[in-house]
């Protein structure tokens, strides 16, 4: 899950995971809209500027449809396809073989030839970068969310606040762009933290074939439903600001598991 560089090439999220990206971006410009539209609506005189009240809902209505139909879209169509075409070049990558038009260059990086292995080491990358990336956005979603909590939490308590205003922090804490942004982010990192100590552990102990490979493809499985139940995209500004640290950390952890060396 490397962004473009000068010796990599990644067609994939160029032409799929932008798109995804740019969805998202534009779901949470009409959520934060509709959550600004009901704080202000309640203050609006219904009978005093009735035009102004009519508008005011007719925007946050038109806001909550748009943000209902942009969520079907992203979640129906743009993540499945991207994710498709990624698994793709995945397996075109492990077992060598052509199943997409479209593959990347210098994504995935490791000196082993055998499929099974390969998929190991793979998993083990991907995992890698994605807990990484997870783990940077925290940073920030942790802090939102606290911050959404203890506006609600005042809301809750004053016993003299407004109704409306109580519901409108409720609908915004409470939303998919907050308080389950951040559970399922934090269910990503956990997930991927124990694929990848798992995956390390299986090169550290190098089992029977057998057995490797049964884990190797379990941990593939694993890792493959933890991204599709958690329905996070990950930001390739995160992703760019941190590529050089990131894949020089990947780089030793290859050459400690002999899985590959330094280019």
């Amino acid at each position: 899950m490397r962004p473009n560089s000068p010796l990599r090439s990644d067609p994939i999220r160029q032409r799929y995971y932008d798109p995804l990206e740019l969805a998202e971006k534009i779901s949470d410009i009409l959520f934060y809209c509709g959550a600004a539209l009901s704080l202000a609506i309640p203050f609006l005189d219904k009978a005093a500027r009735p035009v102004l009240y009519n508008w005011g809902l007719i925007l946050f209505g038109s806001a909550a449809v748009a943000l209902f139909g942009l969520g079907l879209v992203v979640r129906l169509y743009l993540t499945p396809r991207a994710e498709d075409e990624r698994r793709k070049d995945f397996l075109t990558s492990a077992c060598g073989v052509d199943l997409a038009l479209e593959t990347t260059v210098g994504y995935y990086n490791n000196e082993l030839s055998k499929p099974t292995d390969r998929i190991a080491a793979q998993v083990l990358e991907n995992a890698y970068f994605t807990k990484s990336g997870a783990l940077s956005l925290l940073k920030v979603e942790r802090i939102k969310t606290f911050l959404y909590f203890a506006v609600w939490l005042v809301c809750v308590l004053n016993r003299d606040m407004n109704l409306d205003w109580i519901v409108a922090a409720s609908q915004a804490l409470f939303s998919e762009q907050v308080l389950s942004k951040w559970i399922r982010l934090e269910w990503l990192r956990i997930r991927t933290e124990r694929i990848f100590d798992s995956v390390y552990q299986l090169f550290q102990a190098r089992p029977n074939s057998a057995t490797f490979n049964a884990i190797a493809l379990e941990a593939f499985a694993k890792y493959e439903s933890t991204k599709a139940n958690a329905a996070i995209t990950l930001s390739s500004r995160v992703f760019n600001a941190n590529n050089t640290k990131w894949t020089g950390e990947w780089e030793a952890i290859k050459v400690k598991l002999r899985i590959g060396s330094k280019a």
